[in-house]
């Protein structure tokens, strides 16, 4: 179908109507969350670092039974936590922060742990620190997170990035670029490690977009079984996903794999379980 002018076809076009006046659209339009645009900042910002990724899988069949044993009083993320902090605590070096030309090291190992807060009927994703990681036990890091997840955080002095929601992009952008050079700055953006899960999404392991502040983000997938060769039999084990992402700016290679080797003895062996008795 169409109409013919000169010799040419043409194609009839039908443009959609324009709506009457004060008839309500099939969508909404909603501003995006200050915060959540900070956080869009911080991605950017890690396009301009050298994120390097470990895909791993570690055999948690030790530790999946031991938290069984515990009736839920530790979660994965509260052990995974536990045992990230006690093999950054075995290589103290991973444990710090590029500010421009120079290197933030932290005395206290701190990790950030990602979870989900209800706010106005909808879940957003917070980051909560937790304090001394490497000396609290696996039970004591889930209760920590599990009060994140209902309770609303303690009232802070106000920050002085905390008003970059409000400004341009390019200027949000450029002092956040100009902070992360002053390490005074730079020791406020929070813990150089941090760990997220993936897990409740399904089987499988992910992917996490890296933040710039991050030195070490560990992402956890879900727990799978998995045949796999022990001792010259095929057996099915319970199987972890891991995605480790190292900050190549900070970390070298041969350090990254030193310390994923650490962190899988410790996640396979079970180690933050044993220690129940750890300080608080």
């Amino acid at each position: 179908p169409g109409w013919r002018v000169g010799g040419e076809v043409g194609v009839m076009v039908s443009r959609p109507a324009r709506a009457a006046p004060n008839t309500p659209q099939p969508y909404r339009v909603r501003r995006i969350q200050g915060g959540r645009q900070v956080i869009l900042e911080g991605v950017a910002g890690a396009a301009r670092r050298y994120p390097v990724h470990a895909l791993v899988e570690f055999d948690v069949t030790v530790a999946e039974q031991r938290l069984r044993d515990r009736g839920g009083a530790a979660s994965w993320t509260g052990f995974i936590v536990a045992t990230v902090a006690r093999a950054i605590a075995a290589h103290p070096e991973l444990n710090a922060r590029r500010a421009g030309r120079r290197l933030l090291v932290f005395d206290r190992i701190d990790v950030a742990a990602t979870v989900e807060r209800p706010v106005d009927g909808t879940l957003i994703p917070v980051v909560t620190a937790v304090r001394d990681a490497d000396r609290k036990s696996s039970q004591i890091i889930t209760e920590e997170l599990r009060r994140a997840k209902t309770h609303s955080a303690p009232r802070r002095r106000r920050a002085p990035l905390s008003g970059l929601a409000v400004l341009p992009g390019p200027v949000r952008r450029l002092l956040l670029r100009l902070a992360g050079r002053s390490p005074t700055v730079a020791a406020g953006f929070g813990p150089p490690i941090g760990v997220t899960s993936l897990g409740m999404f399904g089987a499988g392991g992910g992917w996490a977009i890296p933040i710039a502040p991050l030195t070490v983000t560990v992402t956890v997938g879900a727990v799978t079984p998995r045949p796999v060769v022990l001792d010259g039999r095929v057996v099915t084990r319970s199987m972890l996903p891991l995605t480790i992402t190292f900050d190549h700016s900070v970390v070298d290679g041969a350090p990254a794999a030193r310390f994923t080797a650490t962190f899988r003895n410790l996640t396979e062996s079970a180690a933050a379980l044993g220690d129940e008795g750890s300080p608080s």
